[in-house]
This record gives C-alpha cells, sequence and structure tokens, in this order.
C-alpha cells in the first residue's frame, strides 16, 4: 500500500503528541531528560551536526514547544562543523534550539559560519525506536528555509 500526504501527515501528527506527553512530564514516560541532535546536509562546507538537552518544555497552543537549555548550562545547544583542512579541525557554535510542536517547525539559530544566523525547518516523521540509551523519534526536514536537508532525532533518554 502506498503511503498517502494524508497518512504521513497523521503519523507526523501522533509522533508530535508523543514528544508533547514527553515535555510535559519525561519521568512519567520512564525517563530522565530530552535531548536532540539535528544533522544538517548542504554543501560540504556548510554541513553540521547540532545537539543537546530539550527538555525544557512550554505549553502552549495544544501541544506546546521544547526548547534548549539556556547558554552556559548542562546540554547547551552547540553545532559542530568540520573544516576539511590539514589537519582536521571542528568548530563549536553555540545555538539555541527550539521544536514548536504544534506547528512541527524546529529553529536552531547562532554565528554559523557562511550560513543565515536563523535556520528553520517543518519536519517528517520517519520511525520511532528503542536505542542504548531510550526511547527515540526520527524526522527529516519537509520545508526548509535555506534548501538544505535535516534529520533530527529526539530521545528520551533512559526510557526503555
Amino acid at each position: 500500500m502506498a503511503v498517502t500526504e494524508h497518512h504521513e501527515h497523521v503519523r507526523t501528527d501522533g509522533a508530535l503528541e508523543t514528544l508533547t506527553r514527553w515535555g510535559r512530564d519525561p519521568i512519567k514516560e520512564g525517563g530522565e531528560n530530552i535531548l536532540f541532535s539535528v544533522s544538517r546536509q548542504g554543501a560540504p562546507s556548510d554541513a553540521f551536526l547540532a545537539i543537546g538537552d530539550c527538555t525544557p518544555f512550554t505549553p502552549q497552543g495544544s501541544r506546546g514547544v521544547l526548547s534548549g537549555q539556556p547558554s552556559g548550562d548542562t546540554g547547551a545547544p552547540a553545532a559542530y562543523f568540520i573544516g576539511f583542512g590539514s589537519p582536521l579541525s571542528v568548530n563549536q557554535v553555540p545555538c539555541t534550539f527550539s521544536f514548536d510542536l504544534n506547528s512541527g517547525r524546529v529553529t536552531l539559530a547562532g554565528s554559523f559560519p557562511n550560513l543565515p544566523s536563523t535556520l528553520d525547518f517543518t519536519v517528517e516523521f520517519d520511525k520511532e525506536f528503542d536505542g542504548a540509551g531510550g526511547e527515540n523519534i526520527l524526522f527529516h526536514s519537509e520545508k526548509t528555509s535555506d534548501h538544505a536537508g535535516y534529520v533530527i532525532a529526539v530521545e528520551l533518554v533512559a526510557a526503555s
């Protein structure tokens, strides 16, 4: 059976509802906190990996918003850019992270080299899986502000 746009929307909606439950009370779902990783693929020099803790949850609208920890806190979001010179280098760029679970829009902001300071994309559900560290939900980008491709994994740490 072919997957339709409607079916994809229903699956994405269900995954966003799961993230809302995690955000409202991660401990109730068997977890401790919520982590994210975002991989961006544009031109090779513009590729990066952003990671952090997005446990802060703000009830808003029918669902809410997951946000990165504030700058200076453990787990504050950072993007990592690899310089392919000799030797290789890694440039760590502090950033902010927001995942609006109402609209399915992820926003990253920071002083990204050779990129706009704000990047955003809407998500489409890919799959759920249990990893060694907890329950995970994987999305890919649908509409992006910069025509790049994104993959985001959100993990309820220590849940099984």
